[in-house]
């Protein structure tokens, strides 16, 4: 027999018992560029210089963290309930 695990509770999900999915991705949103004539002949060394520094002592895994990640998650029925209605955690104040 073929158990899992809900990923929030814990509990076993046998084989052919119901189950869910969750599946998130986490990325970097951006806005379009506006692209001028001037920034088309402005020389841009300087700026790569910068972003190669904040660069400086990351792995590989660190800077694609930083542009993509997923997870996915198995949920029990309950689980995918109370995930449905608050996906999110509410805020400690």
């Amino acid at each position: 027999m073929n158990n899992r695990t809900c990923d929030r509770c814990g509990k076993s999900i046998a084989e052919g018992e119901l189950r869910y999915i969750v599946k998130i991705q986490v990325f970097a949103a951006y806005d379009p560029l506006k692209i001028t004539f001037e920034d088309l002949l402005r020389d841009h060394t300087w700026d790569i210089q910068q972003l190669l520094k904040q660069c400086e002592g990351m792995t590989e895994e660190e800077l694609m963290r930083d542009v993509y990640v997923d997870f996915q998650f198995d949920l029990c029925r309950a689980c995918q309930k109370a995930y449905v209605t608050a996906p999110l955690p509410k805020p400690a104040h």
